[in-house]
């Protein structure tokens, strides 16, 4: 074979193989574009808030009016045989899940279902209500407070921080009007930072 032939096979190969470098690199771009695109479906849930507080005998609890983008309402589920109970999930904007859970069962029913096998470990303080908190190996923790007739659990897999500034937005449903703000919505959040100490250990701001 010549050295013309042997430039020319190789000058080929060259061009197929950059060829295919280049449609795998379009390929990928096309499934990360497609992926940045996609919305995270959220719900509604003013109709369970004002349906909760037609039922409940207990003040119902509604996140802060103000969540700043990345906070999306995901899931509702609202029973309201007795006991009378409500959970609302929302992703949070570190891609992780908190849900708010608020019933009037047997407080150790509740909170046993929702924290999932974690242990108490300490407090935190936010929202003018002193929690407690509960945390477990297997990344998922929960902050718990408890009235008389109702019991308030904040949990999931997020970290500490994001469950302290959802439980430092929470506030009271108005006895009139609507539920408010019922989906995440951009803007400052309604928290000034929330307080954590942990047994063993003086409190420390967590970054809500």
């Amino acid at each position: 074979m010549s050295e013309y032939s042997r430039s020319s096979a190789t000058f080929k190969n060259y061009a197929i193989s950059l060829g295919i470098i280049v449609g795998i690199l379009l390929l990928m771009y096309v499934v990360v574009a497609t992926r940045s695109e996609e919305r995270i479906p959220t719900v509604e849930y003013g109709p369970d808030a004002e349906t909760l507080r037609a039922e409940a005998d207990y003040q119902v609890t509604l996140p802060s009016e103000d969540l700043p983008e990345g906070w999306t309402p995901t899931s509702s589920h609202l029973d309201i045989n007795e006991p009378v109970e409500w959970s609302l999930g929302f992703a949070t904007p570190q891609d992780s899940h908190v849900m708010i859970t608020q019933s009037d069962d047997d407080p150790g029913r509740v909170i046993a279902d929702r924290v999932e096998d974690a242990d108490p470990v300490g407090v935190v303080n936010a929202g003018d209500r002193e929690w407690e908190h509960f945390d477990n190996d297997d990344d998922w923790r929960a902050l718990v407070w408890q009235e008389d007739d109702v019991t308030l659990i904040v949990s999931g897999p997020a970290d500490l921080d994001e469950l302290a500034y959802m439980a430092e937005g929470l506030r009271p449903m108005p006895e009139d009007g609507d539920a408010g703000a019922t989906e995440g919505s951009e803007g400052a959040g309604n928290t000034e930072g929330a307080d954590t100490g942990d047994e063993g250990s003086g409190s420390e701001p967590a970054d809500a």
